[in-house]
């Protein structure tokens, strides 16, 4: 009879699940006592604590040699938890953008250097463009509204190892696609407080996008107004900008940030 076993990998990652749910249960444990628990030697367990401990999801007391989880778990645990709630206060704002606006409406936010979209409200008009997003899909960071806005306040270190890995596509003859031109523009966004995207993605369409923050002051996401240009011409647009900053200061607020009062 075949015997079925785990992959070494698999069984790896059980095991430090195990450290960490008999951690998160028991608040304190010796090496001994989560050996026993996890059914490993004493040295495999070791090893997988000093790993835990150098990513800073465990600490261990000098004192008792007892081992402990920090807050890094929580911490993780709040980030899908905001995200949750970001969908969740987002949709009357996106909503109401959307009637107001009468355009197709997206939220967005940047994971692991890829823009993805967290939520689309299709245009009420019958023409519309059709766009290549949806809820789920990534897009091209560089050449997007929310992409730019999502790029624009990140700091330094992480623009720099977004930019290393970055490969400058050109979708349209209004596509940036060097690092001094995306700089330039990066810098602009700044100090409009929002983003344009003029046919750079895709032809036809214009779109004006805006940053949302979390409690601490940090852009997490973004908001849009995309539509066909026969639309939204130059007046137009000037027209949806305080609308789309002012709806992505609203979910803003929603999340816990609080402006600074001048």
């Amino acid at each position: 009879m075949t015997e079925n076993k785990e992959p070494g990998e698999v069984q790896a990652v059980a095991k430090t699940l195990g450290i960490l749910e008999a951690l998160a249960d028991n608040g304190e444990m010796s090496l001994t006592d989560l050996a026993a628990f996890v059914g490993s030697h004493k040295s495999t367990v070791y090893r997988f604590m000093c790993t835990l401990i150098e990513k800073g999801y465990v600490r261990r007391d000098a004192d008792n040699d007892q081992y402990s989880l920090t807050l890094r778990l929580f911490q993780l645990g709040m980030c899908t938890y905001g995200r949750i709630d970001m969908i969740r206060f987002s949709q009357p704002i996106l909503k109401r953008l959307a009637m107001l606006s009468e355009e197709t409406v997206h939220l967005a936010i940047l994971e692991d250097n890829r823009l993805t979209y967290l939520s689309k409200i299709e245009s009420s008009h019958n023409l519309r463009v059709s766009m290549q997003s949806r809820v789920g899909s990534t897009a091209p960071e560089y050449c997007t509204g929310v992409g730019k806005v999502l790029l624009a306040w990140l700091d330094s270190e992480a623009l720099e190892r977004y930019l290393g890995t970055c490969t400058f596509h050109k979708f349209t003859e209004k596509t940036i696609t060097s690092r001094l031109q995306l700089a330039a523009e990066l810098q602009n966004i700044r100090k409009d407080g929002c983003s344009y995207d003029n046919e750079e993605h895709e032809y036809g369409v214009r779109c004006i996008a805006a940053p949302v923050r979390d409690y601490y002051g940090k852009v997490i996401a973004s908001i849009s107004v995309s539509g066909p240009t026969v639309r939204l011409v130059d007046s137009r647009m000037a027209a949806l900008k305080d609308l789309v900053i002012s709806s992505a200061e609203e979910l803003s607020l929603a999340l816990g940030y609080q402006k600074e009062q001048k």
